[in-house]
């Protein structure tokens, strides 16, 4: 069933795309002439390099926080049953 819907997703995306060229075509509206200017990609360091290392750092707090504070023993005690945490004293 997976594979069916991929190929319908696809197939529609692929058969609007086509339908979009030849409309796009038939009224004139593709340019002929590219007056692009291609610049080659490299690293830089700027605003959006400091914010990446920010946010690295806060997300890094966050996990650290989560796991010193008893994180992945709540989130174990969340899939349990009330009846289950009755039984292990975890309870009210």
């Amino acid at each position: 069933m997976a594979a069916f819907l991929g190929v319908t997703f696809y197939a529609a995306m692929a058969g609007a795309a086509y339908l979009v060229e030849l409309v796009f075509g038939a009224l004139g509206l593709v340019p002929t002439a590219r007056n692009a200017l291609v610049v080659e990609a490299s690293v830089q360091l700027n605003y959006t390099t400091v914010l990446n290392v920010a946010f690295l750092v806060l997300a890094a707090a966050l996990v650290w926080r989560f796991l010193r504070t008893g994180g992945p023993q709540m989130l174990a005690m969340m899939e349990m049953s009330p009846d289950e945490m009755e039984m292990s004293g975890m309870g009210a």
